[in-house]
């Protein structure tokens, strides 16, 4: 494994902070934290991906939860390895917030 070209997103991506690794030459993945599992909860909701919504989980995070911040954890959710590849049609479970906050919730996690 090493780390490929980076892509290049611009100042205003919160995209521009991940760092590439490319496997065997041709994986590539974006490097992010140690996964957290996000415990599965009656409050879920789950979200058809819109062909405007194509690699953008900033956006389903903000329909939800009101701000793009959290694209994180729609990924951690959905045990996603690189959440630029998200293709329309695509069903993720987007975790309720408040569950969260629970005292072995994602948020709550060292890492």
């Amino acid at each position: 494994m090493r780390y490929a070209v980076p892509r290049q997103y611009g100042t205003i991506s919160r995209y521009g902070i991940y760092r590439q690794i490319l496997d065997n030459d041709t994986n590539l993945y974006l490097e992010t934290v140690n996964q957290t599992p996000v415990d599965e909860s009656d409050l879920d909701q789950f979200h058809e991906v819109l062909k405007e919504e194509e690699n953008r989980l900033d956006i389903i995070s903000y329909k939800y939860y009101g701000t793009p911040d959290y694209f994180w954890i729609i990924a951690m959710g959905n045990n996603l390895i690189d959440p630029m590849v998200i293709k329309p049609g695509e069903i993720l479970r987007i975790p309720n917030f408040n569950s969260l906050n629970n005292w072995k919730g994602a948020l709550c996690q060292r890492v």
